[in-house]
């Protein structure tokens, strides 16, 4: 799937529209679901699987993406899609919707909420000056602006390793989030039967 609007637009279905909150997860890859993509995204694996599957169980979301810098291009994509999304949507019993790339969807998504040329922005100064927190909201005001309209509101959540936790609300656009460290997240009580 794309990052495009396409992809992030809701389906013109009464099932949709008669549930009042659409809930969106996000996860990040590496040291969050994945070990670091060091030697390819044949030769990663999963982490942190029992702590992100207790999450889904209790957040029960809709929907399920990606929302990752380790996914520059549609290269990249490509390879993740063949080398790790097998082994990532079995592990935690759920199928993938959106997987952005940083150069094609996540930077022109940021840039076009804050009215500047993608041209301008690469990846160093996007990061060094939004982060992954300010990024991740940019690209939550944009592709959920629409849902109002439509008299649905959004929960978003990402789980990611690199961020503080954070709940934010924005009432003109009936949307509510939060950005959750999954390294501050407890373990969970994990029993065999």
């Amino acid at each position: 799937f794309r990052w495009s609007a396409r992809v992030m637009e809701f389906p013109m279905s009464d099932t949709v529209f008669s549930k009042s909150v659409l809930k969106h997860l996000f996860l990040d890859l590496e040291d969050t679901v994945i070990t670091p993509v060091l030697d390819g995204w044949f030769n990663t694996h999963m982490i942190n699987v029992q702590k992100v599957k207790a999450f889904i169980a209790e957040f029960k979301p809709d929907y399920v993406h990606l929302f990752s810098f380790a996914i520059w291009n549609e290269f990249e994509r490509n390879a993740f899609n063949i080398g790790t999304r097998p082994m990532l949507e079995k592990s935690l019993g759920i199928q993938l919707g959106a997987i952005p790339t940083v150069d094609d969807d996540i930077i022109p998504v940021a840039c076009k909420v804050m009215n500047i040329s993608p041209e301008t922005v690469n990846f160093q100064e996007m990061s060094n000056f939004w982060g992954k927190h300010e990024t991740f909201r940019l690209n939550m005001r944009d592709k959920f602006k629409h849902v109002k309209e439509h008299g649905v509101e959004v929960e978003v959540v990402l789980l990611d390793d690199a961020v503080i936790n954070e709940e934010f609300h924005w009432p003109d656009l009936a949307i509510r989030g939060r950005i959750i460290n999954i390294d501050t997240m407890p373990e969970p009580n994990v029993t065999n039967q």
